[in-house]
C-alpha cells in the first residue's frame, strides 16, 4: 500500500525518497496533587517515512533547554540500533529551529543509516 503524499515534504537521500512533516503533539500536564486544570503542553515532532515504509522514525524536536532528545523507531530498517524502539539522540547545531529544513532532515536520515561503531 502506498504512502499518501498529501501535506508531506519529500527529500532524497542516497537515491531513496523519504517523506516528512512536523506535527504538534499535546501531552497532559500532571500536577503533584488534585486534578489537571490546564490539560496540555505541546511537543513538536518530526515524522520521517521512506516511500517503501521500511524506515519510519519520529524525532522529538528539542527546546533550547533540553540536553538531548529522543527518536522513536517504528520501521524494521534502522542500521544504527537494530531492534531498538526508542533511542536517545545527541543535540545538533540546528535542531532547535522551530521549522526543520530539508538539509536537517537529510542529516538526520544519514545519521540513522550509519551503523553504530562497536566498542571492543
Amino acid at each position: 500500500m502506498a504512502v499518501s503524499r498529501k501535506g508531506l515534504r519529500t527529500v532524497k537521500v542516497m537515491g531513496r525518497e523519504y517523506l516528512w512533516h512536523v506535527t504538534e503533539e499535546k501531552k497532559p500536564l500532571l500536577p503533584e496533587e488534585g486534578f489537571v486544570v490546564e490539560p496540555t503542553t505541546a511537543e513538536r515532532v518530526l515524522h520521517i517515512i521512506s516511500s517503501n515504509k521500511k524506515f519510519i522514525v519520529h524525532y522529538r524536536l528539542p527546546t533550547t533547554a533540553d540536553p538531548h532528545t529522543s527518536l522513536r523507531i517504528e520501521g524494521p530498517l534502522f542500521p544504527r540500533a537494530p531492534h531498538a524502539q526508542e533511542i536517545s539522540v545527541p543535540r545538533w547545531r540546528h535542531d532547535a529551529n522551530r521549522y526543520p529544513t530539508a538539509d536537517f532532515v537529510r542529516r538526520l536520515i544519514l545519521w540513522c543509516m550509519e551503523e553504530e561503531e562497536r566498542k571492543e
